[in-house]
């Protein structure tokens, strides 16, 4: 990793734990919709600060294009999430486990077991992340006045621990996998761009290390949904 992204990394790491760890959201109307699941999209999710665009699919995805592998398992992608998010925008506000019945009722005709009974589990327990994600966005920021770039490092690292709470590591691996590491990227690249007294010979030997250490897709999805220099 690099460095200057790590000691960012470990210098918002108490942050991480004290906005998990943040009061819940007041009662009332904002307290009942965050355990419903209305109005959310595949670009409901705030982006971060330099990217241009939002995650976006050129028709609304649908239950048929959920798929089971030849060991009847579900096959998990990206545009899994797709479907997810295309079901809970259409569905008024419920909480996760009455949504959860509904997709059932409509996945049925589209998987048979095990993959429908895995597409039920996933379907409860993303509802429930865009719950506590929404709900961690409502609440008062720990630190206000920090960085844009460390901001967004918080954000992610925020974003990211609740998957692994809510989603587990094989369904946020799925879904977010190669979304985080594109974002991580950026994030890092951004932290040596923006790096006081480095040389402008030094710049592109450290944003030619941090490319080696990622994926070659990861690297050129992230730099394509860069704004131009």
């Amino acid at each position: 990793m690099n460095k200057t992204f790590a000691v960012a990394l470990s210098a918002l790491s108490l942050l991480v734990v004290a906005v998990l760890m943040w009061p819940d959201a007041p009662s009332g109307e904002d307290g009942a919709h965050m355990n419903g699941t209305a109005g959310r999209s595949a670009s409901s999710e705030s982006r971060f600060p330099w990217e241009t665009s939002d995650r976006t699919v050129s028709a609304p995805a649908t239950l048929d294009q959920l798929r089971a592998q030849p060991n009847g398992r579900l096959n998990l992608s990206a545009s899994t999430r797709d479907v997810l998010d295309t079901f809970l925008s259409e569905h008024p506000v419920a909480a996760p486990d009455v949504i959860a019945a509904q997709f059932r009722d409509a996945a049925k005709a589209h998987l048979r077991e095990p993959a429908l009974s895995e597409a039920v589990d996933l379907m409860t327990r993303y509802a429930a992340y865009r719950d506590a994600l929404r709900a961690s966005q409502t609440q008062p920021a720990p630190a206000p006045n920090i960085a844009p770039e460390l901001a967004a490092i918080l954000k992610l690292q925020q974003a990211s621990a609740l998957r692994e709470q809510f989603l587990g590591s094989e369904f946020k691996d799925a879904l977010y996998g190669q979304e985080e590491q594109v974002q991580r990227y950026q994030l890092a690249r951004q932290q040596i761009l923006s790096v006081q007294g480095m040389s402008e010979q030094q710049r592109p030997g450290e944003l030619a290390a941090l490319a080696r250490e990622y994926p070659r897709e990861v690297v050129e999805a992230a730099e394509g949904a860069l704004p131009p220099p």
